[in-house]
This record gives structure tokens, C-alpha cells and sequence, in this order.
């Protein structure tokens, strides 16, 4: 199943990965990868990139995308807004990159090391620093027209989801509010996300049942209405289908999924 993160604007984090292993996804921002050790593959579209130590990737915004270590990486990763570089967003609209795999020059990589990856941070350095190292990119490759790929509706499509789920909503009445038939919108939803509008609505609202046994003390029937579900059958019934446990099970478990588990660096200078 296609995981969607939804968008930020004027945001920026950093994270340190070690064996990073990490399903189909997309999202508004920019993804820049920094392989510091080992190898890792990366799989854009249908085209698989295989990433060496000391190596760059660049994924841009909406491009359906998974990352996966057969052996052993460690790398940094760097997710940006298209608000930091607006210059680069407009000349890469309906296009992208043939080879997105790069090097840096010395110059550059003193400048990225310094600025980008970062705990503290200079606004101003870091969208220079992210314009030199695309310049350095577009030097190494070049950008390829493709067809429209309606990222746009399903960006507003999944978005959409993202903040009415919680809502007695349907692919019907989704359709109506967007201006689309239904016909159309069932097949391309199934294309795109590789899953039915049904199943991937009741797993957004399993997860965020989730999110709220695990932090909150709401009973389960609360819940339930919370996420979405009209009663407390069929949350318990997509519960069980999704996470192999009854809510009471998985929370009464709590204690020992959250043991080992390591808090995610992250920086957003600007979050809204």
C-alpha cells in the first residue's frame, strides 16, 4: 500500500538512518539523500537507482518512491519544501530528472556539510547551499518532459483524506466536491495508490485508533466515533484485520512495543 505523508510548507528536517528500509510513499517535499556508508537501493517510479558510499539522490516532490538496504547503509537524509528553491520547482514542472544520482564537487560538499544535516541553522546558507547543490545535479543530468500525471489531484485527492477521514466520507461524495466522476476517480485512486478507497481509508483510521490508544486514556468505544466508525463493531472488526489484535490487546501490550524504540532527529526551523 502507497503511505502518504501530507505536506508541509517552509519546513526542513534532518534525519540520520541506519539500514534504512521504507515502503512505496510520496509527499510535496523534496528528498535529498546522502549515502555516508554502505549501499541502499532506491526505487522512483518503476526505475531502481542503486546508491554507493559517498553518493547523492535527489526526489522530487510527489514522485512515488521506496528506499531498501540488502546489506548494510547508513545515510542522511534531508526533506525540504519546494517554498525553499521556487526557481528549481518551476523549471522541473511536468518533467523529471533522467538520472537523479550525482556527486558534489569539494566546494559544494564543505558548503552542504556545513549548513544542510544540521541541528543549527542559517535560513539564508541553507537555501544557498540547496541551490549550489542543485546546480551541481542539473550539471550531471538533464530533465525529461513526461506526461501529466495528475500529481496535483492526487496530492488534493489523499489530502483530502488526510483531513476528513475522521468523517462519514465516500469516493462518491469525494468525487462530487472535486468535480469528478466516480468512474474515474475509483480507477485512478486504484492505479495510484495500488489499493481500493475502502481499504485505504479504514487503515488511516486504524492507524490514527493507534496513535490514540497509545496516547491517550479515551476507552474504545470513544475511539471508535473518534476515528471515523459509526459503531464499535466495524472499528473493532478493521482493527483486528489490520493489526492482528483486539484495541484492548494492543493496548494492554503498549509497554512492549515501545521498548526500544529511538526518538527520530528532526529540525523544522519554520513548522506551522
Amino acid at each position: 500500500m502507497l503511505l502518504y505523508e501530507s505536506h508541509h510548507f517552509d519546513f526542513i528536517s534532518n534525519y540520520d538512518s541506519t539500514n534504512l528500509n521504507f515502503p512505496s510513499h510520496l509527499h510535496r517535499c523534496f528528498e535529498l539523500i546522502f549515502v555516508v556508508g554502505g549501499e541502499m537501493d532506491v526505487m522512483i517510479g518503476q526505475k531502481n537507482f542503486h546508491l554507493h558510499t559517498g553518493q547523492y539522490l535527489l526526489i522530487l516532490p510527489n514522485e512515488i518512491h521506496s528506499i531498501a538496504t540488502v546489506s548494510q547503509s547508513r545515510a542522511k537524509i534531508c526533506i525540504f519544501s519546494p517554498d525553499y528553491v521556487t526557481t528549481f520547482q518551476s523549471m522541473i514542472e511536468n518533467r523529471s530528472l533522467e538520472n537523479p544520482v550525482f556527486d558534489l564537487s569539494v566546494q559544494a560538499k564543505m558548503l552542504v556539510s556545513k549548513t544542510l544535516f544540521k541541528d543549527d541553522f542559517n535560513l539564508l546558507e541553507q537555501k544557498a547551499s540547496l541551490y549550489l547543490l542543485l546546480a551541481e545535479l542539473m550539471a550531471q543530468t538533464t530533465l525529461i518532459k513526461t506526461e501529466k500525471k495528475d500529481s496535483a489531484l492526487l496530492h488534493t485527492l489523499l489530502t483530502y483524506i488526510q483531513e476528513h477521514f475522521t468523517e462519514p466520507i465516500t469516493l462518491q461524495s469525494i468525487a462530487v466536491k472535486l468535480g469528478y466522476s466516480y468512474n474515474y476517480l475509483s480507477k485512478y485512486f486504484n492505479a495510484h495508490v495500488k489499493t481500493s478507497f475502502t481499504e485505504f481509508l479504514n487503515d488511516t483510521r486504524i492507524s490514527y485508533g493507534c496513535h490514540l490508544l497509545r496516547t491517550t486514556e479515551k476507552n474504545i468505544t470513544e475511539i471508535a466515533y473518534l476515528c471515523g466508525y459509526e459503531n464499535i463493531r466495524s472499528f473493532n472488526r478493521n482493527f483486528i484485520k489490520k493489526t492482528l489484535c483486539t484495541p484492548k490487546e494492543y493496548r494492554h501490550t503498549l509497554p512492549g512495543l515501545l521498548v526500544g524504540q529511538q526518538p527520530i532527529h528532526n529540525k523544522n526551523p519554520e513548522r506551522n
